[in-house]
């Protein structure tokens, strides 16, 4: 089957009421509200603590880091001087400055609409894609796809892009509740992108290009558990 009319046959099956193509091929998903702009101030939600609690087990000393939708930047501040790279995107030009502004090593940053360029304005290939909120403002099937397509595009061979029931779950004001995903609804559209979804707890998520997703070696996991038993209230885990 066609790819075009395998999302169409999704879109009539699973999604009846939402639309196929919304018409916008300029600035997709991008809702212009207090939800959805600006946390560069903002405090880190629990759910992004989560991914990254996650992204601590492993070693990242190799690994390159894809943020879609930085906010505040926490992530990169929590684990810039044990990764090789990170890469974050923002649709928020206050997002962009605050970002800029830290001068953390091995931490970029670039104006980026996930739904809209497929991934020109980013550059190579990730081990770990974060976006804790991938169909948060989605408009139509057609921008769904082209998510799940920059996700395929720029996940390496035994890759993770991450995420998190709750920001999965939840969406902006003016967003078709269909997008309220669930494990299921993820699960159901990865496919199409030549993507699979697994549970690796209650809370978190991840899509994979072959396979189950790779785990953290046990010493890795180690170094992890002593930095988290070490740590302060509010320290930076290093």
């Amino acid at each position: 089957m066609a790819r075009a009319e395998s999302w169409a046959r999704l879109n009539r099956l699973r999604f009846p009421d939402l639309p196929y193509d919304c018409g916008n091929a300029v600035d997709p998903g991008l809702i212009d509200s207090d939800h959805m702009r600006d946390w560069s101030r903002r405090p880190t939600t629990p759910d992004q603590y989560r991914i990254e609690a996650y992204l601590d087990r492993f070693d990242l000393r190799s690994k390159r880091i894809l943020h879609i939708g930085v906010g505040n930047s926490g992530l990169a501040q929590r684990l810039h001087r044990r990764t090789k790279a990170i890469v974050g995107t923002t649709v928020d030009e206050a997002e962009l400055e605050h970002a800029r502004a830290l001068g953390l090593p091995n931490y970029a940053v670039t104006l980026h609409n996930k739904y809209a360029d497929g991934g020109e304005a980013v550059n190579g290939e990730f081990d770990f894609i974060v976006d804790n909120n991938p169909v948060s403002a989605c408009c139509c099937i057609t921008h769904l796809a082209a998510v799940l397509d920059l996700f395929a595009a720029k996940l390496t061979e035994g890759g993770q892009v991450v995420t998190d029931r709750h920001g999965l779950h939840w969406i902006a004001p003016g967003v078709h509740p269909q997008f309220r995903f669930d494990f299921d609804d993820l699960a159901a559209t990865a496919p199409l992108a030549g993507l699979a979804a697994w549970r690796i707890d209650g809370n978190v998520h991840v899509l994979t290009r072959s396979g189950p997703p790779v785990k953290p070696d046990p010493a890795s996991r180690l170094r992890s558990f002593i930095r988290r038993a070490r740590a302060l209230p509010g320290r930076v885990l290093r």
